[in-house]
């Protein structure tokens, strides 16, 4: 069907030293799996990316800079606007979109394929769904309350808000798409809800997966990307684990990624130590070190912020 379009991965450093570490490790694992997938690489500034990450080159096909202009608001640091700017960059017809916090397990060839075959204009990993007769507190979503999203972006009794994970997302240029991310960013920029009545906020700021939520639940998507399990939420393509629980064996048989989502702590130790030990073994197999471990880039990520 659309074997003749363009496919890649997209990721994006930006800010602190770490998020290039991070964005060479994950990029590291992809190549290292699937040396044919084409890896655009998106960066706060080319100066830093040679400063920080003198060999992100080795590991990704290409290098772009991001506008400054996502990168702020009011002159503050601002993750959250870049990521409902995503599809402006987009160079791919279809784009495998990764947080850099987490390292390919085996090759992704597959999944892009089987993400294409969706015919989806927009997927992610997709954590719940809620309707507004479960009650305020959304189960399967922390940033906001659902009386508070209903009332002020006028939702119909009978709309779906899913809850997704925007870790992974798979974005298909196309109208559909553009106006989703286009109205998820005026949500985010023009009409957000106040910081003061957000349940939780994500690194002291507006969370991009709120009004991404939001705009799907306007335009009636349903962003999943692979089967709902018994609990409602998606079996997924990326592991996430604040406990230890799975054996190594069944998340690689499971999962094509391994995250370390989150902060200082919230990933389990048994699956950040098996990170790093992946990683050194890859770079010794290339008589190389391990630089870029994973206890130093967790020191400085965003979800910290308060």
């Amino acid at each position: 069907m659309a074997n003749n379009k363009t496919k890649g991965v997209v990721l994006f450093a930006f800010g602190r030293h770490t998020y290039y570490w991070a964005m060479y490790n994950i990029a590291l694992t992809i190549k290292h799996h699937s040396p044919n997938v084409n890896i655009a690489a998106f960066v706060g500034s080319s100066q830093d990316a040679s400063r920080y990450c003198g060999d992100l080159h080795t590991v990704v096909d290409s290098i772009h800079e991001i506008d400054k202009d996502d990168l702020y608001s009011n002159k503050a640091f601002d993750p959250g606007r870049l990521k409902v700017n995503i599809y402006k960059y987009l160079p791919f017809d279809y784009n495998l979109y990764l947080d850099v916090d987490a390292i390919a397990l085996k090759p992704i060839d597959s999944l892009i394929e089987q993400l294409v075959t969706l015919d989806k204009p927009y997927a992610s990993h997709t954590v719940g769904y809620h309707t507004i007769d479960k009650g305020r507190a959304i189960e399967s979503m922390q940033w906001a309350w659902a009386d508070d999203i209903w009332s002020k972006y006028e939702l119909s009794d009978k709309a779906i808000l899913p809850a997704i994970n925007s870790s992974l997302q798979f974005i298909k240029r196309c109208n559909e798409a553009e106006l989703l991310y286009k109205t998820a960013k005026y949500l985010y920029t023009q009409n957000p809800l106040p910081l003061k009545s957000l349940r939780m906020k994500w690194g002291g700021g507006q969370p991009d997966e709120l009004y991404m939520n939001i705009a799907l639940a306007m335009f009636e998507i349903d962003p999943k990307c692979s089967e709902i399990g018994n609990d409602g939420a998606e079996l997924g393509h990326i592991h996430f684990a604040a406990k230890r629980g799975m054996p190594y064996a069944e998340v690689i048989e499971r999962y094509y990624f391994q995250s370390y989502y989150g902060g200082v702590g919230f990933t389990a130790r048994f699956y950040t130590n098996w990170i790093d030990s992946i990683l050194k073994n890859l770079q010794r197999s290339k008589g190389r070190g391990h630089s870029y471990t994973i206890d130093r880039i967790l020191q400085h990520k965003h979800a910290d912020n308060k």
